[in-house]
């Protein structure tokens, strides 16, 4: 570091910034057990300290917009709490190189941050660590750390398991490629524009090389999918085991890492060697996608439509009103009723409002199988006559979709679905319009019998609300590449023309189908560009550049009775939150 700029770090580290209510320290070092330094914003409460600590640790910048890390500042301070806004290690200003999602890097740091804390004299020893996405990701390591002052975490829209790398076998383009080129700026730890890529690009390895980017965390993570299922299991569970602290886990029945946010939940509650701790592990799912579940903290108002669905006001403020009573209760010790919540609050899309559970699944839906049936119906009843669809995949004219849950889109946007009927390359099966309303609350899965010329493919899954209008409007999809048929078992090719079982997850909802709306299940083989395309061959993802075209067939009726699952809640078994439940719900 040049003479010149180490005098300019040390101006801006002791400059103090005044906010509302509050002291703003900017830019402090703090030494990492190696040497290196990690520099954070410090939000500290007027008045007569020491103070409980929020921690975030951060790869986006703490003066961002993007993350609104100042208004968060603000809101913990207001509410008697210093709030440290720290810059992961390779990231704004912090030292070091970044590597995403090594715990090797996020767990030593963060314990490191946690030792500094504690050693100031405005903290009080009782640390609680949050975040979203990646800094949901760095509050778990936080808690993998063991550091005891770590009292409570809060971790929203992220995972540990399979997503990481991929869906069922499916590498996520937008969710996870893009994000690793955006973020691989090693010279300053700022952003790469990937606006303009060619997502066709074949080999997909060399997808940043080519377009002169910097690309080692590309590579890592397309060379990471090959990486055994089981282990990455595995690994997760070592994390699980090592959380030892209440937990309030938030996810989005629209963000891309839904399905993570439960696993994580559940694995806490499943496998922590803490077990005091087990039953105090929460989960509220509101209405979300990735980015907009926090932004009223802000004062940024968010959308409250799903496409042209309205589902009203009651999550806009959910987030932190909920953290702060959970963090109330765990580092404060205020006697607020926390404790005696339930464990799981999901808010109903089409009810509009918050449900409350002692688990997920709740105990009250039951599964109702509907069965792919002749002249593309859908049907409660078992089917008596066996039949088989087929279409065409070709990698090069993939299904373009740029909705659902993914992590760049506000769910606002949703699009109308009704142009993919003019495809032939996807499978349409229909009920009729429902004599009454259809509750969905649950995870939902289809059990498919599929074959196909290659010797390995994709297939594709949705579940769609369809207006009278012929409007409509996604629910949820899912995703299988069929040599991950066996899930978290080493991949296996298919043989070509046999027919196999396959299950796809389409993940979790809470939706209300209205009566004269019908219920649609969608059937094809690529979903771009969420996914990646499966190019037919066989070869190892990101490799190739060769596509061949597949045949792709879908058995149904009695001998291969194919059928979509999902979870109804009887009308007479809806729990909307008692009195003893969160306050802001």
């Amino acid at each position: 570091m040049s003479k010149i700029l180490f005098v300019a770090v040390l101006l801006i580290s002791s400059a103090l910034a005044s906010c509302s209510n509050s002291e703003t320290m900017l830019n402090i070092p703090i030494e990492m057990r190696d040497g290196v330094k990690l520099y954070a914003d410090i939000y500290v409460p007027s008045g007569e300290g020491p103070f409980p600590v929020i921690l975030s640790r951060v790869p986006y910048g703490t003066q961002s917009d993007y993350i609104l890390q100042p208004a968060y500042g603000k809101y913990f301070t207001d509410r008697g709490y210093v709030y440290v806004s720290q810059n992961v290690r390779g990231r704004f200003g912090s030292e070091g190189l970044f590597t995403a999602y090594v715990e090797g890097q996020e767990i030593p740091d963060a314990y490191d941050t946690v030792e500094w804390i504690v050693n100031q004299d405005w903290s009080n020893d009782n640390v609680g660590v949050m975040g979203e996405s990646y800094y949901g990701y760095t509050s778990l390591m936080a808690a993998v750390s063991g550091h005891p002052a770590v009292k409570a975490i809060s971790p929203a829209n992220i995972t540990l398991a399979r997503e990481k790398q991929s869906l069922d076998g499916v590498f996520p383009i937008q969710a996870s490629g893009l994000w690793t080129l955006n973020m691989d700026d090693i010279v300053n730890g700022e952003y790469q524009d990937t606006d303009s890529l060619d997502l066709y690009h074949l080999p997909m390895i060399t997808l940043g090389s080519e377009n002169n980017m910097r690309d080692s965390l590309w590579r890592e993570r397309v060379e990471g999918y090959l990486k055994d299922p089981s282990e990455l299991k595995k690994s997760a569970i070592r994390e699980y085991q090592k959380i030892r602290v209440p937990a309030l886990h938030f996810g989005g029945w629209y963000d891309t890492f839904t399905r993570g946010s439960i696993a994580i939940w559940n694995g806490v509650k499943t496998y922590s060697e803490n077990p005091d701790v087990i039953d105090k592990q929460w989960l509220v799912i509101g209405p979300w996608d990735h980015d907009s579940m926090s932004v009223h903290i802000a004062d940024i108002a968010p959308a409250t439509t799903i496409g042209k669905r309205d589902f009203g006001t009651k999550a806009i403020n959910t987030y932190g009103e909920t953290v702060t009573e959970f963090f109330d209760y765990f580092l404060k010790g205020k006697d607020n009723g926390f404790i005696y919540t339930k464990r799981v609050y999901y808010f109903n899309i089409g009810d509009d409002d918050w449900r409350e559970a002692d688990e997920w699944p709740p105990l009250s839906s039951e599964i109702q199988s509907f069965y792919l049936n002749v002249n593309q119906e859908l049907t409660d009843k078992s089917p008596n006559e066996d039949s088989m669809s087929s279409y065409t995949y070709d990698p090069k004219n993939p299904i373009t979709i740029t909705e659902g849950t993914n992590i760049w889109l506000r769910s606002s946007e949703m699009k109308n679905r009704r142009t993919l009927l003019e495809r032939d390359d996807i499978l349409i099966f229909e009920t009729e319009a429902l004599q009454k309303d259809l509750e969905i609350t649950g995870d939902i899965s289809l059990e498919l019998f599929a074959s196909s010329s290659a010797i390995d493919t994709d297939f594709t899954a949705a579940i769609v609300d369809v207006y009278p209008d012929g409007y409509s409007l996604l629910i949820q999809e899912g995703i299988l590449r069929a040599s991950h048929r066996n899930k978290d078992e080493s991949p296996s090719h298919i043989n070509p023309n046999e027919i196999y079982e396959l299950n796809i997850d389409l993940w979790s909802t809470s939706y209300v189908i209205p009566a004269g709306h019908k219920l649609r299940l969608e059937i094809s083989s690529s979903n771009f560009p969420r996914f990646a395309r499966n190019l037919n061959n066989g070869e190892p993802f990101g490799m190739s550049d060769e596509l061949k075209i597949a045949e792709q067939t879908i058995y149904y009726g009695e001998r291969y009775p194919s059928r979509l699952l999902l979870p109804v809640i009887p009308a007479l078994l809806k729990t909307k939150p008692s009195t003893t439940s969160i306050n802001s719900l």
